[in-house]
């Protein structure tokens, strides 16, 4: 008798937990896949989850620091709003600007992908981008950019872009 109770406890036990694992499936989403990029674009599912791996990357550190160097090398062409305009390009020297970028990083309170950079970027900042931007990076009253702030503005722009653009 008492081996009929351990078998049926045991049986009791898998029924259950067939049937919690039965019904957690069948509430489930299955993946689903599109032949297409075009019928992939149309989904508002897939565009949304797109979007959203778009703007995680966009809050990335990584990119942070492909920002801050492409501005550096490149200049920007954005439109901010700044009295002096949009800054022009090589404003540094093209070695300088990873290490500028890692420092720029510290400035929002986070960490750099080479945070051994940092100190060496930190003196290229204050020769290079400290005149307009402020030693402490804060921006001259308004007048350029504000590199503490977390997202950066021309980031923070592209975010609303995506995230309006995932509305539609």
């Amino acid at each position: 008798m008492r081996d009929f109770l351990i078998i049926l406890a045991i049986a009791f036990f898998v029924g259950v937990a067939f049937f919690v694992n039965q019904s957690r499936h069948q509430h489930s989403k299955a993946p689903h896949r599109h032949e297409t990029k075009e019928a992939a674009s149309k989904c508002a599912g897939c565009r949304e989850k797109e979007a959203k791996r778009s703007i995680d990357e966009l809050r990335s550190i990584h990119y942070l620091e492909r920002y801050v160097e492409d501005v550096i090398n490149h200049g920007s062409s954005q439109n901010l709003g700044f009295k002096y305009g949009d800054m022009p390009a090589h404003m540094a020297d093209e070695r300088a600007a990873p290490k500028i970028a890692a420092y720029v990083v510290t400035l929002s309170g986070k960490k750099p992908t080479h945070p051994e950079w940092a100190r060496e970027g930190h003196t290229f900042y204050i020769s290079n981008c400290g005149g307009c931007h402020g030693e402490d990076g804060r921006g001259i009253h308004g007048t350029f950019p504000d590199l503490t702030r977390d997202p950066l503005l021309g980031i923070e722009r592209r975010i609303r872009r995506l995230m309006v653009t995932q509305r539609r």
